[in-house]
C-alpha cells in the first residue's frame, strides 16, 4: 500500500475539519492510515466501503491474514443499508488483523 492522506467526505464547503464539529474514521492498512472525516458516522461508514472497494479492485484482496474475506462476505453497496455496511464492519474487524475499521471517539488533531 502506498502512503494515505485524510478523506474527507460530507464536508465539501469546508477546507479543513473542526475538533468536535466532524466525525473520524481510521482505516488501518498494513503501511499507512486513512483517516476519514465526514459528517456523520454513516457517511464515514460509506466512505469506508468505498475506499475497501477500490482498493479490492486495484489489490484483488484486502487483507493478507484473510484472503479469503471478500469471498466470504462480499462487500455491501456503499449506498446500501446502513445496517449491512455495520455487520460487514464488524466481520471484519472479527476476522483480520489488518485492515480494520473504527470510528474514532477520542479527540483527533489533524494537521495540514
Amino acid at each position: 500500500m502506498k502512503a494515505r492522506r485524510p478523506v474527507i467526505c460530507g464536508r465539501w464547503e469546508r477546507d479543513a475539519a473542526i475538533v468536535g464539529g466532524d466525525v473520524y474514521g481510521l482505516i488501518d492498512w498494513d503501511d499507512a492510515p486513512s483517516l476519514i472525516i465526514g459528517s456523520s458516522c454513516e457517511t464515514v461508514k460509506r466512505e469506508a466501503i468505498r475506499i475497501f472497494a477500490r482498493t479490492l479492485a486495484e489489490t484483488g484482496g484486502l487483507a493478507e491474514d484473510a484472503p479469503d474475506f471478500t469471498d466470504r462476505y462480499p462487500l455491501p453497496d456503499a449506498d446500501g443499508p446502513i445496517t449491512a455496511i455495520d455487520d460487514w464492519l464488524t466481520r471484519l474487524r472479527r476476522a483480520t488483523a489488518i485492515p480494520w475499521f473504527a470510528i474514532l471517539d477520542d479527540e483527533v488533531v489533524i494537521a495540514r
